[in-house]
């Protein structure tokens, strides 16, 4: 074990202000926590100001904090010094020696060496900053939301980046605020909620109850419709099943996404599989389950790890290895 929390917790005048998290980190491990963005600010305001955490709830690595690295997207750098001008302050600041242009390389910098930081994209700013992790040496990595509002190349340069800190020994911490992510980059996928914290499974589906197989089986002497139901307050909407874009199941309930909007459906994920696998839809995740007319296209990270992009083009989601390849003969590539 590198780094751990043990009951890890903030609770002011009564109201918890952070549920208890224990987690512990093992070198090469890349692990990602989807978590409320509240949860994830109030827990790195305690790493940035250690002095408010209690005794023995964070076990550091040896050399204590100085060998944890802490990412923020809110990091500020200095306006007027060029990206290079920038990569060689951080190296005499933490009094290393790396090679520039294997950095450069790797998040993919070079077009905008000799740019002023005041003038990067958004994306050239995050990846400048993803630079400071290959130059601080450090045991734990640990990352704040790091995929938010990135492109796509970015998106990869992360993701190359993370497999290389883990790579060399690192041990590797993503908090981020959405589920898909977090499956995306990490090895371990945890959901830390006011309940603490709990894995994400990612392989067999659990077993159904008997309730839930005598409600299909009663199902399947009904006559078939073909609208997917969903609840909103005390009303009930019929979608046709062109209009989801994708499905999810999530904290023990079923959500169809339709238009960037999501509504809670009382049927399970296996149900609609069940019903919508004629009519185009491909279980894509063990917790995914999308419509194929809506997807763009296939991205591949590495080759265990791969997203589907949606027609709407801000819209990600999860392709499990398995499913990746029965996908593949689906489409006849």
């Amino acid at each position: 074990m590198v780094f751990s929390f043990k009951e890890l917790n903030k609770i002011h005048e009564n109201t918890v202000m952070l549920p208890p998290l224990t987690l512990a980190i093992e070198k090469r491990d890349i692990v990602a926590v989807q978590s409320e963005n509240e949860y994830i600010q109030r827990l790195f305001d305690l790493l940035n100001y250690p002095k408010q955490i209690k005794n023995n709830t964070i076990t550091f690595p040896e050399g204590g904090l100085k060998k944890v690295y802490l990412f923020q997207r809110d990091d500020g750098l200095y306006k007027r010094l060029t990206v290079m001008q920038t990569l060689k302050f951080w190296c005499r600041l933490y009094e290393q020696e790396p090679d520039l242009d294997i950095i450069l390389n790797l998040c993919e910098l070079h077009a905008c060496v000799l740019k002023k930081t005041k003038h990067l994209t958004p994306s050239e700013h995050c990846r400048l900053l993803f630079a400071s992790a290959l130059i601080q040496k450090a045991d734990v990595y640990i990352f704040e939301d790091p995929s938010l509002m990135l492109d796509l190349q970015s998106k990869q340069i992360l993701h190359n980046l993370l497999l290389h800190l883990a790579r060399n020994d690192g041990a590797v911490l993503i908090f981020t605020t959405t589920v898909e992510e977090a499956i995306r980059l990490g090895q371990k996928v945890y959901r830390y909620t006011e309940r603490g914290i709990q894995e994400i499974e990612q392989d067999l589906e659990k077993e159904e109850s008997l309730e839930e197989k005598l409600s299909q089986d009663f199902s399947r002497m009904q006559v078939q419709l073909n609208k997917v139901s969903a609840k909103v307050e005390d009303k009930i909407i019929l979608f046709n099943p062109m209009e989801i874009d994708y499905i999810e199941a999530r904290d023990g309930q079923t959500y169809l996404f339709v238009n960037n909007e999501e509504f809670a459906s009382s049927s399970t994920i296996k149900s609609l599989e069940e019903r919508l696998q004629s009519l185009g839809f491909f279980r894509c995740h063990r917790s995914y389950l999308v419509n194929l007319q809506r997807v763009r296209e296939i991205i591949i990270w590495s080759k265990n790890s791969y997203s589907l992009s949606l027609d709407d083009s801000k819209s990600t989601i999860p392709l499990s290895k398995g499913n990746y390849s029965k996908l593949k003969e689906l489409i006849h590539v």
